[in-house]
């Protein structure tokens, strides 16, 4: 594998330059600053993998800038191992911390999780979905967590983080095929409603007993 190869894969890019997709670059500033608000309102007193998820945001808003600047292998993979870890760690700590589930049973349904989305995206090729087929796993993994959540303050939060990221994926889907009526494309929504996505997920979480926020 070349992992430097570069890659034009959004409609924003035009070529190989690293200001070549200003927008989609910027937008993952969407990301930086959920993790600023979410740090500034945590302690000492705060679980740590709350302030880990929180710095999670952070790390995935800064690998998708290095991907959609530099645009090459490398960087695609930094940004999707970032993302992967966040969801990793955000679904095993929702089933402890939210459904009451042992450690022992979140870790093997993450490894569950992991299984059925790389079973989906093998299974699951259509062009309209530009690649989104990777992300149909997990978000099945969010509207699953809604539905059991027996809270109502952080099922209303999973629910939103769930809905938002329906819009997400449409936004990534899409990008290509509007490329001739609007040149700039619609990537960059992906990256504004995850970053909302992220935010909804980690409210839900501090929503638990050991909360720092009200609902």
């Amino acid at each position: 594998m070349n992992w430097r190869a570069p890659l034009d894969v959004y409609c924003e890019r035009t070529d190989a330059g690293l200001w070549a997709e200003p927008v989609n670059a910027l937008t993952n500033l969407a990301f930086l600053l959920v993790a600023v608000w979410l740090l500034r309102r945590m302690d000492r007193r705060t679980p740590a993998d709350l302030r880990v998820l929180a710095g999670l945001i952070g790390a995935v808003g800064v690998g998708s800038g290095v991907f959609h600047t530099v645009a090459q292998t490398w960087a695609a993979v930094l940004d999707v191992v970032f993302i992967a870890i966040f969801v990793m760690v955000f679904l095993q700590r929702a089933l402890v911390r939210l459904i009451g589930w042992r450690s022992m049973a979140a870790n093997v349904a993450v490894l569950g999780m992991l299984v059925a989305s790389a079973g989906i995206a093998l299974s699951v090729k259509l062009p309209a979905l530009n690649g989104s087929e990777l992300y149909l796993g997990p978000w099945l993994a969010l509207i699953a967590l809604a539905v059991i959540c027996p809270t109502p303050c952080a099922r209303r939060w999973l629910i939103a983080a769930a809905t938002l990221f329906g819009v997400s994926m449409l936004c990534r889907s899409i990008d290509l095929l509007v490329c001739d009526a609007f040149p700039l494309g619609t990537h960059f929504g992906w990256h504004v409603n995850n970053a909302l996505v992220l935010y909804c997920g980690m409210r839900a979480l501090m929503t638990a007993p050991a909360r720092r926020l009200p609902c």
